[in-house]
């Protein structure tokens, strides 16, 4: 009977805050609160992060006793499917490959022999499973409402008393004179913003950026005139006695100064310095011939070694093999042969060298078991 171990462990992680797999390490929920993220609008419901331990190998009885009461099966049978499982995964660990645990997360072995998980975004957390992220914008308030509050509101206008208009109106009327005009209403100035502030700010940023020009222009010429007489100096130290100052430029001479022609002349009557010279060139003959003899012996001597470091399944595995072996400067050795072999190949002329090189991809790699394929 074919029992699904990782669905039962799934199930499991949302009931539970700790899981052992026997013999093989726990994994442990953590819950998270709900986070915010200000820059992106999102509000992230609460979950539970998974982390996996192997240094907690012990048997708490959950992932057993669930699959038998789910199965229908014994305890004992339960525990040797689990028992199974973690061989067969242990077994693809120590291969360097990545066993995937669905919805749960994967698990490798890096270069020292450890197990690494990696979770998968699944929210454990059986309060919010299924929450999406709530998005949120910032409220805008508009600017114009704001400014409409500032402006002051003018006081009312005084009431105007008609009573000695009317008076008026009525003894012209009943003398027979025409009546007088109406009284204008008083004006009530509105308030006005000054314009003369941005104006002042204006002349004070034009004063600060003249009166920091003057200064750059003064230190300017100041260094100018110290560099100067610095060189005058110097060129007055250094010329000749009778030599003439002048301020043209130095003309660039039509053709270089050619060196001087030495010529020596062996004549008979200086045997001893022609026999010097033939000895001399006589040595150096021989020294040249014997550099070229060591140079060809280097070039064919030695004998060519393969060393396996791994035969692994997947490609994407053998690739990162092969790329950590590239960046520390070793000739790669790869084959496609009962799966992908990957290891190293070099010359070498004595046995200590082989033995090195394995010492060498031990330390680098971790693995224990490299064989050599060409000695």
């Amino acid at each position: 009977m074919q029992i699904d171990i990782p669905a039962h462990i799934e199930k499991l992680l949302f009931l539970h805050d700790a899981l052992t797999i026997p013999a093989f390490g726990t994994f442990t929920a953590t819950k998270s609160p709900a986070t915010t993220d200000y820059v992106g609008g999102t509000v992230m419901p609460p979950s539970k992060s998974l982390t996996f331990n192997e240094n907690q190998a012990g048997d708490d009885g959950i992932l057993v006793g669930d699959i038998a009461a789910e199965q229908g099966i014994p305890t004992e049978e339960a525990r040797k499917a689990v028992d199974e499982y973690v061989e067969k995964i242990q077994d693809l660990l120590n291969q360097r490959e990545i066993v995937t645990l669905p919805n749960v997360g994967r698990l490798y072995k890096n270069y020292i022999q450890k197990i690494q998980f990696l979770p998968d975004t699944t929210n454990f957390n059986p309060e919010s499973f299924g929450l999406p992220p709530l998005q949120f914008s910032p409220l805008a308030r508009s600017r114009e409402v704001e400014k409409a509050a500032e402006i002051p509101t003018p006081p009312p206008a005084p009431a105007v008393t008609t009573a000695p208009v009317t008076t008026a109106a009525t003894t012209s009327s009943a003398s027979g004179t025409p009546p007088p005009p109406p009284m204008p209403e008083p004006y009530t100035p509105q308030p006005t913003r000054s314009g003369t502030g941005w104006v002042t700010a204006l002349g004070i940023t034009l004063l600060l950026g003249a009166l920091a020009g003057a200064i750059w222009l003064y230190r300017y010429q100041t260094n100018a005139v110290k560099t100067a007489a610095a060189d005058n100096t110097e060129r007055t130290a250094n010329q000749s006695p009778g030599s003439v100052i002048t301020n043209e430029p130095p003309r660039k001479s039509e053709k270089p100064p050619q060196p001087e022609e030495t010529t020596i002349t062996l004549t008979k009557d200086d045997p001893e310095i022609e026999a010097d010279a033939q000895a001399s060139m006589a040595e150096k003959m021989a020294a040249a011939r014997e550099e070229s003899r060591t140079a060809q012996t280097a070039a064919k001597g030695g004998r060519e070694c393969i060393l396996v470091v791994a035969t692994l399944r997947e490609k994407a595995n053998a690739d990162r093999l092969e790329q950590l072996l590239q960046e520390e400067g070793f000739a790669v050795y790869a084959l496609k042969k009962g799966g992908y072999q990957v290891g190293i190949q070099f010359r070498y002329n004595n046995i200590s060298e082989v033995q090195d090189k394995i010492v060498t991809l031990q330390n680098l790699t971790g693995e224990k078991n490299i064989w050599i394929k060409k000695k």
